[in-house]
């Protein structure tokens, strides 16, 4: 019983199916934290593996 939940179906049933909105804007809040630091992460790293090639 909801064991293979995303977590944003389950944002979305906590906020318009059960109306449980304050529950709901913490998970979005942790959500949006995480997509920050991935990217963030992303960014980071990229420099390693980008490579431009010389004028030759």
């Amino acid at each position: 019983m909801n064991s293979t939940l995303f977590f944003v179906y389950y944002l979305f049933n906590n906020a318009f199916r059960y109306l449980h909105m304050g529950y709901a804007s913490a998970m979005g809040w942790v959500l949006f934290v995480f997509v920050c630091a991935l990217t963030l992460t992303q960014m980071r790293f990229s420099k390693r593996w980008v490579h431009y090639e010389g004028e030759g």
